[in-house]
């Protein structure tokens, strides 16, 4: 019997006084069998995942990554939100997400036997906004998975735009070439998306210059500095993306398969204090974890052990 749910809201949270928009969704696809347990044992079955989508996307932008994530994890519960740009930038919504999820779990789960954590995932620019939620609550998010992310090398915001618009153009004209429809049809309903959550940003903060310094924000490094983040991290490449490209984290490497040779200084430099640190290059361009979200959850949370036995 299939526990599936769907339910989306709108809610607002205060930030270093600030007020921040977000939006949230929410799928389950918990089996009658696995609440009961889940409920009789007062603690969840693996981590939450909350995934945090790519710019301008709103929650129904990673549609099919939401919905593979419920289907993959061991919790089969997911949670995404989409803040509203804050004038504060990624800093400010990285906080508001880690406080709408702890509000969340005390209200759903206001009684367990074990402290309830959340592997969060980042997608395109959701991955530096999600990096900095979990550097500020590391006690939250056990865990972080970047698919295609941002935010771990410096940028110029006009080579960023760039690449990103070279990108689109590549993607569509290959799945027309390729008679690769179902990747025609989710990269333009994704490109959609963001344009509509884009100008819904647009409406709600009443601030044009917030928008260009969002985009501004997605081409940052989150850190100059090691992090000092505690949890597990997992980055996964598409090694046909030429937007966020993994020869550009690790400049030293010739190819994917040299990366773990250099992987104990990149942790070393990067996430000293990390239980962690795996990187890895799959096949795909920048949309493949919409896509193509089955091969970069399956991998990811495996890497996590938070892939569901079934899988």
């Amino acid at each position: 019997m299939c526990g599936k749910m769907r339910q989306q809201e709108y809610g607002s949270v205060a930030v270093a006084n600030e007020i921040v928009d977000y939006e949230i969704s929410t799928v389950e696809e918990r089996p009658f069998q696995h609440r009961t347990r889940d409920s009789h044992e007062k603690k969840l079955t693996g981590n939450i995942i909350v995934i945090v989508p790519g710019h301008g996307q709103t929650v129904k932008g990673p549609r099919n990554l939401v919905t593979t994530a419920a289907l993959l994890s061991k919790s089969k519960i997911v949670w995404c939100i989409d803040p509203t740009p804050a004038k504060g930038g990624d800093r400010i919504e990285a906080h508001a997400i880690a406080r709408i999820v702890r509000e969340r779990i005390s209200a759903t789960f206001p009684t367990t036997n074990e402290p309830i954590t959340a592997t969060i995932i980042g997608w395109s620019h959701g991955g530096s906004e999600a990096l900095r939620a979990a550097e500020y609550a590391p006690d939250l998010f056990s865990q972080y998975l970047g698919l295609c992310p941002t935010g771990f090398v410096d940028r110029r915001p006009s080579e960023f735009l760039f690449s990103f618009m070279l990108e689109a153009v590549r993607i569509l004209w290959t799945s027309l070439y390729q008679w690769d429809y179902p990747c025609l049809l989710g990269t333009l309903r994704v490109g959609v998306n963001a344009g509509i959550g884009t100008a819904r940003d647009l409406w709600r903060s009443k601030s044009l210059k917030r928008l260009f310094d969002d985009i501004t924000w997605a081409t940052r490094k989150v850190s100059d500095k090691p992090l000092g983040y505690t949890g597990e991290i997992v980055l996964l490449y598409g090694a046909q993306d030429t937007v966020i490209r993994w020869k550009d984290a690790f400049p030293e490497c010739d190819k994917p398969q040299n990366i773990p040779e250099f992987l104990t200084t990149y942790q070393k430099e990067n996430f000293p204090h990390s239980k962690l640190v795996d990187v890895r290059v799959i096949e795909g361009s920048h949309i493949a974890p919409e896509v193509n979200a089955y091969s970069f959850l399956k991998l990811g949370l495996r890497l996590l052990e938070q892939l569901d036995n079934n899988f």
